[in-house]
């Protein structure tokens, strides 16, 4: 299999099945450029060990494995339970080395304290012997020998030795002082060569998200979230091969004064979508489209890390009608080099997307040179040796976008898998919520209402991955 200056070889017994070959030497060929910076012989020779760990990812006891690329990305960036187990259990050696360091490093600085004061001891008692009982008042202008008086600070010993015998320990002496500016024991940690601890992270802990600010700026206390995902699978031809829409409603209380509510809504959904409920709320309620507990004096939990989800939906289906938008890639070889034609259209005009990213694979050394683009921006990931083709609104207004690029030639099926991500404030259910009201008095309650539609998995697959 070439691959602009090398080529890939893979060798086989006579009895092996040549197409299921044929197929392991194109995805072998394709997973060089995912990890290596180019194709030349210095890029594969400095990724030697990433690509054996990919490659072992495919060929396994010499069978082939049957995986995509974006498996084997996968498998081989996949976290690691032991690393990180081994992670924590060296920074808790690191703050217990750090803990015995200080420890120490008090101990000595008492140590050398009490040093000073029995040395200061001592010179006051010589001088009260010398001065009899009226040395209490006069040892103070009693003068050392000279090689003492360098070693220790006369004039505040005396001062705190006098202040002892009268009143007991000085609230203003001066000495040595334990976690004083000076910072002896981490001076001393500092001098071991021992450097701060990180800061220990529980994988397995579980924290509770505290409000957002910006939710209680306006004073509403009631959080309504209306939210679905689209799951899409799209062969290369533009055919559905998967269309999945989950949705749900779920809400946030912050105050018990409007934890016990009931959502009017414009439900209940019909088929297609199948929905489940909540088992504590009243079916009842819901057949008229209201979202309320069957007892009426229980409340919603408060707190939005105890956010509440009242009701799920789902949507299976492979109405092409249904897809946003479509995309056609494509790839053709002209001479050395391989160009790439992209067009999107409009397909639903019910649903606005906004904020959309094309990402197509783009594996080669050179950074691809776009040629033609007539709306939106594009942008080499180097790294994940990814195009992205980003638009702003694709609507019933922006229908139709066409971009065009070259690269060096390569393997028409190196662009696929195509992944697509975007927002919109269009839900397929169309699920809107009129009101909220107070489940006792029927009164209406202020809310704060979002609404989105995300992508999940959007994709569009080249013709050898189509199943």
């Amino acid at each position: 299999q070439p691959l602009e200056d090398l080529y890939v070889l893979l060798i086989t017994n006579p009895q092996s099945n040549i197409m299921e070959d044929l197929d392991t030497l194109r995805l072998l060929s394709k997973l060089i450029p995912q990890y290596c910076d180019g194709t030349t012989e210095k890029d594969v020779s400095s990724h030697l060990y990433e690509l054996v760990f990919a490659f072992d990812e495919v060929v396994s006891n010499g069978f082939k494995e049957y995986v995509t690329i974006q498996q084997v990305k996968t498998y081989t960036t996949m976290d690691s339970h032991e690393e990180r187990i081994q992670n924590i259990i060296l920074n808790s050696k690191m703050n217990e080395a750090k803990e015995a360091a200080r420890t120490k490093a008090k101990a000595l600085e008492m140590q050398k304290r009490d040093r000073m004061k029995m040395g200061a001891s001592e010179f006051d008692m010589s001088g009260m012997r010398g001065m009899g009982s009226s040395s209490l008042e006069t040892h103070t202008s009693h003068t050392p020998p000279a090689g003492f008086r360098d070693k220790i600070d006369v004039t505040p010993v005396q001062e705190e030795r006098n202040e002892d015998i009268r009143t007991g320990p000085a609230s203003n002496a001066i000495g040595m002082v334990l976690g004083g500016p000076g910072g002896g024991a981490d001076d001393f940690v500092k001098q071991l060569g021992i450097k701060e601890a990180a800061p220990e992270v529980n994988p397995f802990e579980v924290k509770k998200a505290a409000p957002a600010a910006e939710e209680l700026k306006d004073g509403t206390m009631l959080l309504v979230n209306v939210s679905e995902t689209l799951n899409l699978q799209l062969g290369a031809d533009g055919g559905v091969q998967r269309l999945e829409v989950k949705g749900g409603i779920k809400v946030t209380c912050f105050s018990p004064d409007v934890s016990r509510v009931i959502l009017v809504t414009n439900g209940p959904l019909k088929r297609p979508f199948m929905s489940r409920m909540q088992p504590r709320l009243d079916k009842k309620k819901w057949a008229k489209g209201g979202l309320g507990l069957k007892d009426a004096n229980k409340a919603f939990p408060t707190g939005s890390a105890d956010a509440l989800t009242l009701i799920t939906w789902k949507l299976t289906s492979k109405d092409e009608s249904l897809v946003p938008f479509t995309i056609n890639c494509w790839p053709s070889n002209e001479g050395s080099s391989s160009v790439v034609a992209v067009e999107m259209g409009v397909s639903n005009e019910d649903i606005v997307c906004k904020h959309v990213t094309i990402s197509i694979p783009c594996p080669s050394s050179k950074a691809p040179q776009v040629t033609s683009l007539d709306d939106g921006k594009t942008n080499f990931l180097s790294r994940e040796k990814v195009l992205a083709w980003q638009l702003d609104e694709i609507s019933s207004e922006n229908d139709q976008a066409t971009l065009e690029f070259k690269v060096p030639k390569m393997d028409p099926s190196s662009f696929f898998p195509i992944e697509v991500t975007f927002t919109s404030s269009t839900l397929y259910s169309k699920m809107k919520v009129k009101k909220v009201i107070q489940a006792n008095d029927g009164k209406e309650v202020d809310f704060k209402l979002t609404s989105a539609l995300t992508t999940g998995k959007y994709t569009i697959l080249g013709e050898e991955e189509q199943d």
